[in-house]
């Protein structure tokens, strides 16, 4: 017996242990080669159809039950999707073939591979037998992941379920997030802390309810711990009573640019904004305030972002502001 067979019947053991009404399951290279050949042939349509933005080619591969279940919004989600979705082509995470005595009975799949990004997969079949992929188009750094799962219907393969949402932000996942926001506070970098889970829980539920992390218990309550921390800790507006123009700091948030996430830090001014001269010579004392304050925003990354507001934001007009880069040396 080899060792993939040997783990293979290890994993099968595993997954099986995790749900009730589940006769059979096949992961990835386990599973039958002409069915797999099959699917492929589904998700290539599928692939093309999000890329080309035609609801009718998706809406052509679903089953009944979800037409049925309601699909008024599948032409905006297709639009959406199809815009971002630069890619010629794409890869699987994991597939699965599973073969269920029952149907109707909740099912949890865990994934393959170990690691800090370990998952779950949970849904209701509606067939004696489903195949589920995991797919991610190529070379995008914003991953979206494609969860399409399949029912057999009289030897036809449709697609029951259809979900497409966020995997990762500069190729990291809510997970690996999660481990930057660890280390942060373990520096005491709160803000960073702060900025990082923040980020995690923007990826953390790349297919709803469908999807779950294992460590998604853990992370949501190291949410909750950061934030209610810096709310004790900082009270925004906050102003710099050190800089005789007492400028107050009102946001800081990580702010995203081709080369990944950095902090933006907005505060208020009184000084006009045409007087460049002079809001550059606050600004620098703004810096050296921040950083004192917000231990870590300055270290450790390439840049830290300001904007400059003559008013708050309200989110309903434009408001004048002026903007500054610190490239950090560090």
């Amino acid at each position: 017996m080899t060792k993939n067979t040997l783990l293979f019947i290890f994993t099968l053991i595993i997954l099986q242990g995790c749900n009730f009404g589940a006769s059979g399951i096949w992961v990835n290279d386990n599973i039958d080669k002409e069915k797999q050949e099959q699917i492929k042939e589904i998700n290539d349509k599928l692939f093309k159809a999000l890329l080309n933005n035609d609801a009718a080619g998706v809406k052509a591969l679903m089953s009944d039950k979800l037409i049925e279940s309601g699909v008024a919004d599948l032409d905006k989600l297709i639009n959406k999707v199809s815009s971002s979705l630069k890619a010629d082509g794409y890869r699987i995470l994991d597939e699965y073939n599973v073969r269920h005595s029952t149907t109707g009975i909740g099912t949890t799949l865990p994934s393959v591979k170990s690691g800090d990004n370990d998952y779950l997969i949970s849904y209701v079949p509606l067939n004696k037998e489903m195949y589920l992929s995991l797919l991610l188009p190529n070379g995008l750094d914003n991953e979206l992941l494609i969860t399409a799962i399949y029912g057999n219907y009289d030897n036809q393969w449709k697609l029951n379920i259809l979900q497409i949402g966020q995997y990762s932000l500069f190729n990291k996942t809510g997970p690996d997030y999660f481990k930057l926001a660890k280390e942060s506070y373990n520096k005491s970098h709160l803000i960073d802390a702060v900025n990082y889970i923040g980020l995690a829980k923007q990826v953390l539920k790349p297919a709803d309810k469908f999807f779950q992390y294992e460590k998604e218990k853990e992370i949501n309550e190291f949410y909750e711990k950061a934030m209610k921390e810096a709310y004790l800790k900082f009270t925004f507006p906050l102003t710099l009573n050190n800089i005789k123009t007492r400028p107050k700091i009102f946001r800081i948030q990580p702010e995203m640019i081709n080369e990944g996430f950095f902090p933006m830090v907005s505060y208020l001014t009184n000084i006009d904004m045409k007087d460049t001269t002079v809001l550059k010579i606050e600004n620098e004392k703004v810096k050296k305030e921040v950083g004192q304050i917000f231990l870590g925003i300055d270290k450790d990354k390439k840049y830290v972002f300001y904007r400059a507001f003559e008013e708050m934001p309200d989110g309903k007009k434009l408001v004048e502001h002026f903007g500054f880069v610190d490239k950090l040396k560090n």
